[in-house]
């Protein structure tokens, strides 16, 4: 599993260093913080997700298994930030499907799985200046897709925007869990920190209601009774240091996958990095013309019905 998706443990010790003895920082009034001075970061995502896609095969041996049909993606990005909240985004994704002969057999009669597949590659998208931008995978040059939020690159895969106020104050008031870690010296930054990690879980139907940004990627508020674990952690300046979200279908008979059953497990983690550095998001020449209607995991929630 990567070290994005893993939780980092508890501390046990009791504080002893001058670090350890300073208040407890205040995630929002960090997010404010950052808002309030136009801030950016750098971030990084990976994700899985599992498809209802199964296939009865054949082994060498004679014995007969199932297989099943999945997508990995991971990429990086960029966020630059307004006073209320993401004002302009970039993401660039790379898609792999698995088994993808299951998923090529199946988009004759599911457009949401030939949609999906057009997808496989990298897909590059800017959201600036109210617009959003698509550079396809395989396409030599950039189309004009239509109006967007300056968030709607970096939130269709990822669905919890703690960038939106409302939208942590929302998780603050919900979590079940809170961990802290000793001082440690971050890897990539070299700087010392202390992370605060906060779980809980939150009904899709309750985030489309705070959240914005999620409204406009779900594209859709019949989202039945689907539920997300997730997991924020900041920084002892309570600042985002990592923010990532689990769905299982099934874990009570009346919770089905998403999308008419299509996704039956996914996750998703995006780390930000990089908060102390300036940040320009640009538009890239482009020509208007019509996007991919599959470019990003919360697709699935509007997707058509199923011909069975």
């Amino acid at each position: 599993m990567h070290p994005l998706i893993v939780a980092l443990a508890l501390a046990t010790a009791a504080p002893t260093t001058a670090h350890a003895q300073a208040a407890e920082p205040d995630p929002l009034a960090g997010l404010r913080s950052l808002l309030a001075r136009g801030a950016g970061a750098t971030t990084e995502f990976y994700a899985s997700a599992s498809t209802d896609l199964t296939r009865q095969v054949e082994l060498s041996n004679g014995k007969r298994t199932y297989i099943g049909s999945g997508m990995e993606l991971h990429g990086t990005g960029k966020v630059k930030l307004g006073r209320s909240g993401v004002i302009a985004s970039e993401h660039i994704r790379q898609l792999s499907v698995g088994n993808k002969q299951l998923m090529v057999d199946e988009a004759a009669k599911d457009p949401y799985f030939a949609g999906l597949l057009r997808t496989v590659g990298t897909l590059r998208t800017v959201s600036v200046g109210g617009w959003q931008y698509q550079l396809a995978p395989r396409a030599k040059s950039w189309t004009r897709t239509g109006r967007a939020s300056g968030a709607a690159a970096a939130y269709g895969d990822q669905f919890i925007n703690v960038l939106e106020p409302a939208t942590l104050r929302t998780l603050l008031s919900t979590k079940s869990r809170k961990t802290v870690t000793p001082w440690t010296k971050d890897r990539t930054t070299g700087r010392k920190q202390r992370i605060y990690t906060l779980t809980g879980t939150i009904r899709l139907k309750d985030l489309y209601r705070v959240s914005p940004s999620f409204r406009e990627a779900a594209g859709t508020s019949a989202l039945g009774t689907s539920e997300v674990t997730w997991t924020y952690m900041y920084d002892d300046r309570g600042w985002p240091y990592r923010v990532g979200w689990r769905f299982y279908a099934h874990p009570r008979p009346a919770v089905r996958g998403l999308g008419d059953d299509r996704i039956l497990r996914a996750h998703l983690a995006t780390q930000y990095r990089n908060w102390e550095k300036p940040m320009t998001i640009t538009a890239p020449k482009a020509r208007p013309g019509r996007g991919l209607e599959v470019d990003d995991l919360s697709d699935v929630l509007s997707a058509p019905t199923r011909r069975r």
